[in-house]
């Protein structure tokens, strides 16, 4: 099984911009989706805020890119707090074609999308799990029984990966995830955004997994998981183009502030699990 994962993309209107500006953000975010989807995978997957404010026109942008995407791609688009910042969810469901949350399952593993976002609260960006969802997600874990887990989320658990220790960078404390998770038989594995900051840390049977803003960190994370053995690694753009566009957008982008301390440090770049 392989799963290739998009980091905080946040495709910008940009409605001010100059021409300049605005023809360096189509190049950077039409190429690094491209790029993106290039990569061989079984599913291509956003981990949110695959816009920067939720408008309408900038999902019509991004979606427009995956489905001009030559090959067949599964594409899954999980909900960050910055793509419900303007429109209902219904409405952003209805242009994406994407469900809120969902579980796939395949011969390897169960995978379980999240979606841990208020609707239109830009003031208050922390997550949250609905007590629908939250019985859905016990349920899920539950029929998982050993079989590894793949969950995917905008938001960190509090207290796992780089800053989920801050309020509003991470699921707040009252929404208890962690005790779903914690009966879990056997491995599972939570892939998350939303800090900008490469992050990989271990608690129980669970590895937590942060990635890094695009624009910050031109790179994608892949999961390859074989035979029981997981290996997660990074894939940087390497396109000097690309790099320099990244570079001149997100120095002139609101919403976005560039994080010095994205890249985590080496332990962060990698993981490798040679046992079920």
């Amino acid at each position: 099984m392989k799963l290739v994962l998009m980091g905080d993309f946040h495709y910008p209107v940009m409605e001010h911009g100059t021409p300049e500006l605005l023809e360096a953000r189509q190049q950077f975010f039409s190429g690094m989706i491209q790029a993106f989807l290039q990569i061989e995978a079984d599913y291509h997957i956003s981990l949110g805020d695959f816009t920067n404010e939720g408008f309408p026109e900038e999902f019509s942008f991004v979606f427009e890119q995956i489905r001009g995407c030559k090959e067949a791609r599964q594409f899954i688009h999980v909900l960050g707090n910055h793509d419900t910042y303007n429109i209902p969810k219904t409405e952003i469901l209805s242009i994406t074609g994407q469900q809120r949350y969902c579980r796939m399952e395949t011969e390897e593993a169960v995978l379980v999308f999240l979606d841990t976002t208020k609707e239109m609260s830009p003031k208050d960006y922390g997550g949250e799990v609905d007590p629908e969802q939250m019985a859905w997600l016990e349920n899920v874990l539950q029929q998982s029984a050993d079989k590894p887990v793949f969950m995917f989320g905008h938001h960190p658990l509090p207290d796992t990966t780089a800053l989920s220790d801050r309020n509003m960078l991470r699921i707040h404390p009252e929404f208890d995830v962690w005790s779903a998770m914690q009966k879990k038989s056997g491995r599972g594995y939570y892939f998350c955004g939303h800090n900008h900051v490469n992050s990989i840390v271990n608690r129980d049977q669970w590895h937590f997994v942060q990635t890094a803003a695009c624009l910050d960190i031109p790179a994608f994370r892949m999961i390859e998981y074989v035979n029981g053995k997981l290996f997660v690694t990074m894939i940087h753009i390497e396109d000097k183009q690309l790099l320099e566009l990244a570079a001149l957008v997100r120095v002139n982008m609101k919403r976005f502030k560039p994080k010095a301390e994205a890249a985590g440090f080496d332990a962060d770049q990698a993981l490798t699990i040679l046992h079920g």
